[in-house]
């Protein structure tokens, strides 16, 4: 028995990789998934069950000798965990003969369990944690190269910033894109893309600190109508005043490339930011964040509290 570990915070990556490895297995055995076993370790309650399930996993298969399983959400059931265990402080990898391939899936693995040690220490240990915003558009160019499609550097941190940084989404985009045209533009986006929570809050803070207080009343209310909760816009404004911050307190000589890459951020947000920030005082932020701040604590402890009101005055006011 082969054991490989799929763990960290980064679900698409790891939903790639088992899917590359099933495909690989599939392959390898002609087509056949009837080898593949799928086990939601959470449906597991009896001990009998659990012996049961474990000894049927370390066992070939009657009508294959080859066996994938693919085991999720281990560390949730203490009971098969347990037994698990148990098996792995006498399993030695240098035994593997690969007739059977074990694949954990378990993304929110904690470091300090005894689960994550062991395997750690005797599985193939893949730990895939999200991509930084600043590396998501080598990432997206890669993405649309292997699709045979094409997309500039502008463009693909254009669509970092205006899908938002999480890659399931962005595969999506990535899709709907390419069946419209191989040869991504800013056009194509703008037409296909709907912007997400962060992209059209830098909208609403570049109305505000442009002083234009009908348009980011109309801005907010656009949130709202779309059922996104004042808590949600709180955020995404705290976000763009930490890059605001960010770009204020940065050697003015630094490019916006440079910042992002010393920051993690997305080089078209960075760049966003540096132009928004030429028209705000450190006074003017420095009000910005701490009244902010205040609706922020007391949305989250003051009984009836009417966060929605204080988020459209906050920005009648600033």
């Amino acid at each position: 028995m082969s054991v490989t570990t799929l763990c960290g915070n980064n679900r698409y990556e790891i939903g790639q990789e088992l899917k590359k490895r099933q495909k690989i297995f599939i392959e390898a055995r002609g087509n056949d998934e009837s080898a593949i076993e799928r086990i939601d370790a959470t449906s597991i309650v009896e001990k009998d069950e659990a012996i049961e399930l474990l000894n049927r996993m370390m066992s070939p298969s009657l009508f294959a000798t080859h066996k994938l399983v693919v085991m999720r959400d281990l560390s949730k059931n203490n009971v098969l965990l347990e037994k698990f265990l148990d098996w792995l402080d006498k399993y030695n990898p240098k035994d593997d003969d690969h007739t059977i391939e074990l694949v954990i899936v378990e993304p929110n693995l904690d470091k300090r369990s005894k689960l994550f040690k062991e395997l750690k220490a005797k599985s193939e240990f893949k730990e895939l944690n999200i991509t930084q915003p600043a590396m998501l558009s080598e990432w997206v160019t890669s993405v649309v190269k292997e699709s045979n499609g094409t997309i500039n550097k502008i463009d693909a941190n254009y669509l970092v910033d205006r899908a938002g940084p999480d890659q399931q989404r962005l595969a999506s985009e990535i899709d709907k894109l390419l069946t419209y045209n191989q040869n991504i533009s800013r056009t194509s986006i703008d037409e296909l893309v709907e912007p997400s929570i962060n992209s059209s809050t830098f909208d609403l803070a570049d109305a505000v600190f442009s002083r234009n207080r009908a348009k980011a009343l109309r801005l907010y209310q656009e949130q709202r109508q779309k059922r996104v909760e004042p808590i949600l816009i709180i955020g995404s404004l705290a976000w763009q005043l930490q890059l605001l911050l960010l770009v204020k307190s940065a050697d003015v000589e630094l490019s916006s490339d440079q910042i992002a890459k010393d920051s993690g951020m997305n080089p078209w947000a960075i760049s966003k930011a540096k132009q928004l920030a030429k028209s705000i005082t450190n006074q003017d932020l420095k009000l910005a964040i701490d009244r902010l701040l205040e609706i922020d604590t007391k949305s989250k402890s003051a009984r009836n509290y009417n966060s929605d009101d204080a988020l459209q005055y906050y920005l009648l006011s600033i």
